[in-house]
């Protein structure tokens, strides 16, 4: 079995699909990725982020930019998503950068025919007509409805204060411009597991984390997301679980990558996001990963062509954060770099955790 595996991995690293039949089969022979066993009085539970990178179901491309301009690439995109589901079995997924209703139940209808049946997906339309990136879900666990909603996205337009925020930036010519944001790409959804009720804020905040344009809106966004967390979720007695791809840095752990660091305090103010308490209420699951080498989760393909190259950019700029008091019932929190860049440039984020049954 052992001079199979080895032969499998060879075979797989060779033709660079990390997500091919192969690569599950390895994944089924080794118990790497496998859920630990879990006392009869707790509950265990993997959530997993992912970017899919543009998601399109065949026939649907509401957003300007495409990964994918043929529908025969687009089903190997979807069965790529697909299979990485298959081979984490996750109970909850945080799936980012979906474009449209149909790609969540095109990737849901893919795991039924695998006779992962109790998958279901959620959607809902964010407010980013250039990307169309939407952030879903794909759960095992029915969400709790709120306000008659599995799922909801909030967002104030122009004119509207309640979910929006001002920020400045220094322009091109050296002058000072001061704009304001709302939060284009986000949903909100809510889960009780074993007594626990969970309140998943899915984000996917402003890129280019070296701009300092892109910094500051993110920072105004990141401000905004704190009166999400106060306004929509705690208050309805929820713990928050930020999730999804905040592209920043966190200054509390190191990236793979040391040469990058944050210019701004979007993680620190998003894991504080309760004035009245002292410290931070939230933790990066990040911070369980032991080898600082596996921290990456996005890859930043330079020159656009389609393969790994040595001045390519590994970085980890997808977070899981969870409330501190959570964090005792983590067993285990890795990232999967088991993704061909054919089906995303960025990795999955796992947490397992154990959950005791409240009573």
């Amino acid at each position: 079995m052992r001079d199979l595996s080895l032969y499998l991995l060879e075979t797989a690293a060779v033709k660079n699909h990390c997500l091919s039949v192969v690569a599950c089969a390895l994944f089924t022979i080794s118990p790497c990725l496998a859920l630990p066993a879990a006392a009869e009085d707790t509950i265990p539970i993997r959530i997993v982020n992912f970017n899919a990178e543009l998601l399109n179901a065949p026939g649907v491309t509401p957003g300007t930019i495409q990964k994918y301009r043929f529908d025969h690439a687009r089903k190997r995109h979807l069965e790529g998503v697909a299979t990485l589901i298959e081979t984490l079995n996750p109970d909850i997924v945080n799936l980012v950068e979906v474009s449209s209703k149909e790609a969540v139940d095109a990737v849901v209808a893919i795991l039924h025919e695998k006779g992962m049946t109790e998958y279901k997906g959620y959607h809902i339309d964010s407010n980013d007509p250039f990307t169309a990136g939407d952030v879903a879900l794909i759960s095992k666990i029915e969400p709790d409805l709120v306000e008659g909603q599995p799922i909801r996205t909030i967002y104030s337009e122009e004119g509207d204060p309640t979910w929006r925020e001002s920020f400045s930036f220094i322009g091109r010519g050296g002058e000072k411009v001061t704009l304001n944001t709302s939060i284009s790409r986000n949903s909100l959804y809510f889960l009780t597991v074993g007594g626990h009720k969970l309140g998943f804020v899915g984000l996917h905040l402003k890129s280019n984390p070296q701009d300092d344009y892109s910094n500051a809106k993110r920072t105004a966004e990141a401000a905004v997301v704190r009166r999400i967390i106060n306004g929509e979720v705690t208050k309805r007695g929820y713990q928050p679980v930020v999730i999804g791809d905040l592209n920043d840095y966190d200054p509390d752990v190191p990236d793979a990558d040391e040469s990058r660091a944050t210019s701004t305090t979007v993680i620190r103010d998003i894991k504080d996001y309760d004035p009245a308490q002292d410290g931070p209420e939230l933790v990066n699951v990040a911070e369980k990963i032991a080898r600082q080498a596996d921290r990456y989760t996005s890859h930043w393909d330079r020159n656009e062509n389609g393969a790994d190259d040595g001045d390519d950019v590994y970085t980890m700029i997808d977070h899981i954060l969870l409330p501190k008091d959570l964090m005792p019932f983590v067993t285990r929190a890795f990232i999967c770099h088991s993704v061909g860049i054919d089906t995303s440039d960025h990795f999955a984020v796992v947490v397992d955790l154990d959950l005791p049954v409240q009573k």
